[in-house]
């Protein structure tokens, strides 16, 4: 049975603490007690049930992932199903899981042990409280996959921050694998609408029907198979943020009831003649051309502006090398925490194999391919004879260091110079011509002239200038 703790003389806001450990979770209900928080406590889901049942009137639910009778992803759907924000809590945190969870709409999310100030955050998050470190910094766990240097990715995280305080509607496009939800999640992370639900659904491969059902919900009985009624994203979403991914696939007959409720607010939940109204700010993905779709008119132009209200283009990696000994860094770290493992690190062959390689994936495919060599090495350091197959045998992974320098050397550095090196063999071999270079190594041209410009000189160090 649930155990109701009194609360602090000040109250702010209710808070429901699900968690199987005693001594964990009355340790997490005394900090909530010191923020200013009416708390109450359950050891499972299901208590967590009862105890709502009973008319605690929660406005935020912290969850434990794992424990014995039912479990973090029941008590989600339980917040879903209340419109109650959830964040977990677990001690086996990555970011893929994070990830998934966030999918499934969990608020946010908690890697044990964290800190009072982890935690103050959070709650400022949900409840809309002004905090130093919002804006982008209001979801770290999904920052942490998002790492980088390159013009083009940082110039995406500066507009993800503009654009976060507004309710402007914004289209993020880009190749497969270049991390759209996960930019979709963090503009909704740092937004005043944070402590609402973010809804995703996927657009692509859905006739009409079955998406004005998963949009816009649908009544017992509105079509063949429709059992029960069932609320659509668009309501789970009321007064928080809905993903669009693929809006680029979704049927040119169904366009016009989306640009209805950009326009006012309003749809038909499938089966009803009764017009709603919801408040949601919506975000679109695809890596599809809509500029040159609206030309060949399989989609709406109407629809087209409504949503590219704020384009936001995300680079492939291919256009951001510089970017790969972080994400590597990044990535086996993730990996060794997710499966138990040890690895120490790349070495720099395998490192330059990876800037040297296309990466028709994206960042996706580069977090596959580092967690399969991390689970199958269990510990040292990844070498080239780690790599798969389609990177053994290139000149990058034959590449071989003689021998380290007794003082180190600078990883991002020895990357460079041989991202330069590779520039100046496509120039060689083009006579100069930085079109026909750029097409060699897989960059557009407007990429390969930044990266000369930004090239050190022998003699200085410093980024040549022109």
């Amino acid at each position: 049975m649930a155990d109701r703790t009194n609360a602090a003389p000040r109250v702010s806001h209710r808070v429901l603490v699900v968690e199987d450990d005693q001594l964990l979770r009355r340790g997490l209900v005394r900090q909530l007690i010191r923020e200013g928080c009416e708390v109450a406590e359950a050891a499972d889901g299901q208590a967590a049930a009862e105890e709502l049942e009973r008319g605690f009137a929660a406005e935020l639910i912290i969850s434990d992932l794992e424990m014995p009778r039912s479990g973090g992803r029941d008590v989600l759907a339980l917040g879903l199903k209340r419109q109650v924000p959830v964040v977990i809590l677990t001690g086996h945190g990555s970011v893929e899981l994070a990830v998934d969870l966030m999918r499934q709409g969990a608020a946010n999310f908690l890697t044990k042990p964290f800190s009072p100030e982890n935690l103050r955050g959070v709650l400022d998050e949900a409840f809309g409280r002004k905090t130093t470190s919002r804006s982008v910094q209001a979801a770290p766990r999904l920052t942490e996959m998002l790492v980088g240097q390159a013009v083009g990715f940082l110039q995406v995280l500066d507009t993800v921050e503009t654009v976060a305080e507004t309710d402007a509607t914004v289209l993020i496009t880009g190749e497969s694998g270049t991390g759209k939800e996960l930019v979709a999640r963090m503009i909704h992370a740092a937004s005043r609408r944070a402590a609402k639900p973010f809804v995703a659904v996927n657009c692509g491969g859905l006739p009409d029907t079955l998406l004005e059902s998963e949009l816009f919900g649908h009544t017992r009985g509105a079509f063949t198979g429709a059992t029960h009624a069932r609320a659509g994203r668009f309501q789970l979403a009321d007064r928080g943020t809905v993903f669009l991914d693929e809006v680029g696939d979704m049927p040119a007959s169904f366009q016009v009831k989306l640009l209805r409720v950009l326009q006012e607010g309003q749809f038909e939940v499938l089966g009803e003649s009764v017009t709603r109204t919801v408040d949601v700010r919506v975000i679109a993905a695809t890596h599809r051309d809509l500029t040159a779709m609206v030309a060949e008119g399989t989609f709406r132009e109407d629809l087209f502006y409504r949503l590219n209200v704020i384009d936001l283009k995300l680079p492939p990696l291919r256009d951001r090398r510089e970017d790969i000994p972080l994400l590597v860094t990044h990535l086996i770290a993730a990996a060794n925490t997710r499966h138990g493992r040890n690895v120490a690190g790349a070495a720099q062959e395998v490192v330059a194999a990876f800037a040297g390689y296309r990466w028709p994936g994206n960042i996706r495919e580069l977090s596959n391919v580092v967690e399969r060599m991390v689970v199958l090495k269990r510990q040292g350091e990844l070498d080239v004879n780690d790599l798969p197959a389609a990177f053994q045998g290139t000149p990058a992974a034959n590449a071989r260091v003689v021998e380290l320098p007794a003082h180190g050397i600078d990883l991002r550095q020895a990357v460079t110079e041989f991202e330069y090196a590779l520039i100046e063999q496509a120039l060689t071999r083009t006579g100069g011509n930085r079109n026909a270079a750029a097409q060699l190594l897989g960059l557009n041209r407007t990429t390969l002239v930044e990266k000369l410009r930004r090239k050190p000189s022998a003699e200085s160090g410093e980024p040549e200038k022109g």
